[in-house]
């Protein structure tokens, strides 16, 4: 994501929307509830927004969906008057909601765009989203939008910073080139550094660089993956022990990356980079992406995971996969013992498996089918439903499996199949959407279930469904590459009629 500028009036706009907001949260008292999709931005942007109520007074309820159906089942018994929607569009919102004309109903939502369907219903809704103040797609996350929202509440706002820079990581709203935030999410980290919220360092950049220690850190990295060191912890200890950097201080104690020292620090750096380069298939941007910004959440304890920003963020994508929302969201809004613990208990077996069958697939590579218009994995006896996502990037960020065309990865869980699918960003340039062909199986009845984005999302039918779901999609990537070449060929014929006219 390149460099986003904005002009002042067009921030202004935006802050001036977020104190509508602000506003109507001031003037609430119960019936609460705030209804959030279950990513980590939109973890943070809850946390947030529960914590701006707390300051107030005021309770509210949380609830964590992805499907429409399930979220109409759960608020059909409650009687709420006031609603909060973190991450949807307007035409998830079920129709229950707008029956009671006196609830009120707010949607927060970076990408929110009105279809023509639902401009009807603009004026049932109070909305934050970046589109009507012209400001672009990418500038800042959910997160950011409710901190800009408690800063008309609360007067020490900037301790939310933390929360809001990790939703700008975890919507990569970073510059590709120095991995910098880019966009309104540099004017929240400065408010938070001016406040000693937050500091910026540069540095190794590997998720368990403040709590793990080093050998670990480096065998449960997956984003970057190191050949040969990921999912092997014996090779990992080797490792260190050749670049000569002790692995414990003179207290026993085990050390981590952030406590090298700085002549360490370019020793690992120089050991990791050369094996990147090593491996002909690692992607460039992997070496680009090991050292640049590191984001330290200064009031958090040394050694916690929730002290560095990304690890923050590795804890809470971890956390959702596993959709264990209530204790990621005890830790959000600030629980460190019981609820901490537990979660870190769970994600500790969650990395491990994660790491383990990357390490089989890149040893396997021809577990990778190349398919005509798409690649294909089965993962089934190699991973869990709950890391496809985790295992599926690092996959495509270690250039293990290309990302030319679309990756369609396969799994069975019980009776069911999982297929998680990752849009190519040359399909999605040129607006070759598989999306569209799942949506239509979806109205069809033929799945269960279909969540996510438009570019990877997961989908749930019955086996006897796979074969006529695999010939729609392939039916859909071949429609689009007939009237590529159809556009191509009449492109040939115009050109060649020009030289005839010349």
């Amino acid at each position: 994501m390149p460099p986003i500028d904005i002009p002042f009036e067009k921030y202004q706009s935006l802050k001036d929307k977020a104190k509508e907001i602000a506003d109507i949260i001031k003037n609430l008292n119960r019936n609460i509830v705030v209804i959030a999709r279950g990513t980590p931005d939109d973890l943070c942007a809850t946390g947030i927004l529960l914590k701006c109520l707390r300051n107030l007074d005021v309770g509210a309820h949380s609830l964590f969906m992805n499907e429409v159906t399930d979220l109409e089942k759960k608020i059909k018994n409650f009687d709420y008057s006031a609603y909060f929607f973190i991450g949807y569009n307007i035409e998830d919102i079920p129709d229950l909601v707008f029956k009671e004309e006196k609830n009120i109903i707010v949607v927060v939502n970076q990408e929110l765009i009105f279809s023509k369907e639902m401009e009807r219903r603009k004026e049932d809704v109070t909305y934050l989203n970046l589109e009507d103040s012209e400001i672009p797609l990418g500038s800042v996350s959910n997160a950011g939008l409710v901190y800009f929202v408690s800063a008309n509440i609360d007067d020490d706002y900037p301790k939310y910073a933390e929360l809001a820079i990790i939703g700008g990581l975890s919507k990569k709203q970073v510059n590709p080139k120095n991995q910098e935030l880019i966009g309104l999410n540099k004017i929240i980290l400065e408010e938070g550094r001016e406040k000693q919220y937050l500091d910026i360092s540069k540095g190794t950049r590997i998720a368990g660089r403040e709590s793990q220690p080093l050998h670990l850190a480096l065998k449960y990295s997956i984003n970057p993956y190191f050949p040969g060191l990921t999912g092997n912890e014996s090779a990992c200890t080797s490792f260190v022990s050749r670049l000569g950097i002790p692995m414990r201080d003179q207290e026993d104690n085990w050390r981590t990356i952030a406590s090298l020292s700085s002549k360490e620090t370019k020793k690992l750096n120089d050991g990791l980079i050369s094996l990147l380069m090593e491996n002909n298939n690692h992607p460039l941007s992997d070496i680009h992406k090991l050292i640049g910004p590191i984001y330290t959440l200064t009031q958090e304890i040394k050694k916690n995971q929730t002290r560095n920003a990304e690890e923050f963020l590795w804890l809470l994508e971890g956390a959702c996969n596993l959709k264990s929302y209530g204790l990621a969201l005890g830790v959000v809004l600030g629980d460190r013992t019981k609820l901490y613990d537990k979660l870190i208990r769970k994600l500790s077996d969650y990395h491990g498996k994660a790491t383990k069958a990357i390490e089989i697939i890149a040893k396997e590579p021809e577990k990778i089918e190349e398919r005509k218009n798409y690649r294909f994995l089965d993962g089934t006896n190699v991973f869990e439903n709950t890391t496809a996502k985790q295992i599926i990037d690092a996959l495509v960020e270690s250039g293990i499996i290309q990302i030319d065309k679309p990756i369609i990865v396969h799994l069975k869980v019980g009776e069911k199949i999982h297929l998680h699918v990752r849009e190519s960003p040359i399909n999605i340039q040129k607006g070759h959407l598989i999306y569209h062909a799942f949506e239509k199986l979806k109205e069809e009845n033929v799945l269960l279930d279909h969540r996510g984005e438009l570019e990877t999302f997961e989908v749930v039918l019955n086996e006897d469904k796979l074969s006529p779901v695999f010939e729609s999609i392939v039916k859909s990537l071949e429609y689009y590459e007939k009237g590529e070449a159809k556009d191509t060929e009449e492109e040939d014929e115009k050109s060649k009629e020009k030289e005839k006219a010349k």
